[in-house]
């Protein structure tokens, strides 16, 4: 899975295309193969720019983002456990005194938290293991941070060891208490929420699950130069949404 995650990423084959070209073009003594060598340089470079073009970016994210809408005022009053996925942190150590939520993280805390105030969910539980070995868990980093804000201690749980989206929801499902007909509401980036929605409904099919996506990204640019102009938040939005494409049919193979 490891392996699949760093190759899911137009990065990774820019340079293995790259690379494949330049020892083609520089080790091959016929003409075919240095031609298939420099199509496979043009190649790579091309699939960097289309993937650092806005529209290209927006589009995917847009197929993911538009499936489900934030959750309305009337939807978390139905609301019997709000779950927040972790999304990194930056563990302490060197220059950090403490550890801190990644910027995809903070979003969900902050966005969860709030859900939850204004829920009549009784517990709001919190997802995530280290980001490496000795490190903190982001789970633990969460609820501080969510007592912090005015959660009550004793109405959180916190599951601190899951590294990828079905440990969150299997983790979970041993720590919360046995029961059926629950809403569960899951607050994670909105580009994640789809494969995030069918692995809660999976792991927990006798409740239902209420999806509360944050941290919107689809934002297209009006003007039109900045629709041609290659930008390199573009190709990360454009990784973000890949990779949960090849993660969503990941896991449909293998779950």
């Amino acid at each position: 899975m490891t392996l699949l995650k760093s190759l899911a990423t137009p990065v990774v084959w820019v340079l293995l295309l790259t690379a494949a070209g330049l020892i083609l073009t520089r080790f091959s003594h016929g003409k075919r193969r240095s031609r298939i060598g420099w199509c496979s340089v043009l190649a790579g470079m091309l699939v960097l720019l289309v993937f650092s073009l806005d529209p290209v970016a927006n589009l995917l994210t847009y197929s993911l983002e538009c499936r489900y809408p934030a959750p309305a005022p009337e939807v978390l009053k139905t609301l019997d456990v709000v779950v927040i996925l972790g999304g990194g942190t930056y563990p302490s150590g060197h220059l950090r005194r403490e550890a801190e939520l990644s910027r995809l993280a903070f979003p969900r805390l902050y966005h969860g938290v709030e859900y939850f105030k204004n829920s009549s969910a009784q517990v709001i539980a919190f997802c995530g293991g280290p980001s490496r070995p000795g490190a903190e868990n982001e789970a633990d980093v969460m609820q501080a941070m969510a007592v912090a804000m005015g959660v009550p201690k004793d109405r959180t749980v916190v599951e601190p060891y899951s590294a990828n989206t079905m440990m969150n929801a299997a983790g979970l499902a041993e720590i919360l208490p046995k029961s059926e007909g629950r809403r569960i509401g899951v607050v994670t980036s909105a580009v994640h929420m789809m494969r995030s929605k069918w692995v809660f409904g999976r792991v927990f099919p006798r409740d239902t699950i209420v999806p509360m996506p944050v941290y919107f990204m689809y934002d297209p640019n009006p003007k039109i130069i900045g629709k041609i102009t290659p930008k390199v938040n573009h190709l990360e939005k454009s990784t973000m949404a890949l990779h949960e494409w090849i993660g969503i049919l990941w896991y449909a193979v293998r779950y």
